[in-house]
């Protein structure tokens, strides 16, 4: 696997799987100025409309701002991305018109909440982690960070759980 993914123009080999590493390094949003990881080329060009691949010249070097309440989805130097350049609602920012938490078995804030009420606890994790043993993940294509969501879904059933 490449090991410098930050600037470099060569595609991921195949086979690369959910949890394979995440750029390194972490650099601040210009939007919001907090610091934000880096996010592969084949999360990117899974999940940007294709006008918006069109218009970069190259898709690495890109950062995942998760701050709630910056507009920032993606970002490269002085250059961000928004919602209006995604193919899918970003559950995590304040904006978003569903709060999808698990990309990959459709685990959104209004699932959770009917589970809770349903069954007294939401089974989010134990489904996620069920279903990743059994039929795999897609994380990498699926959830704008490019990782497993596990612990943000964590934090958002502690929360709705109280």
């Amino acid at each position: 696997m490449n090991k410098d993914f930050k600037f470099a123009k060569q595609p991921l080999k195949s086979g690369d799987d959910c949890c394979s590493v995440q750029p390194k390094g972490k650099v601040k949003c210009p939007l919001c100025g907090n610091e934000a990881k880096g996010v592969l080329v084949k999360t990117l060009n899974a999940l940007l409309k294709d006008e918006t691949k069109q218009r970069l010249d190259f898709l690495e070097g890109f950062y995942y701002c998760k701050t709630f309440t910056c507009k920032a989805i993606y970002f490269r130097g002085n250059e961000t991305l928004d919602q209006k350049d995604v193919s899918v609602s970003v559950g995590l920012k304040e904006s978003a018109s569903v709060k999808n938490y698990c990309y990959c078995f459709g685990w959104t804030e209004d699932r959770m909440i009917e589970d809770i009420k349903t069954n007294g606890k939401s089974n989010a994790i134990t489904d996620i982690q069920f279903k990743m043993k059994s039929i795999g993940s897609s994380c990498e294509v699926k959830n704008p960070s490019g990782k497993c969501c596990q612990v943000d879904v964590k934090k958002v059933v502690e929360s709705l759980e109280g």
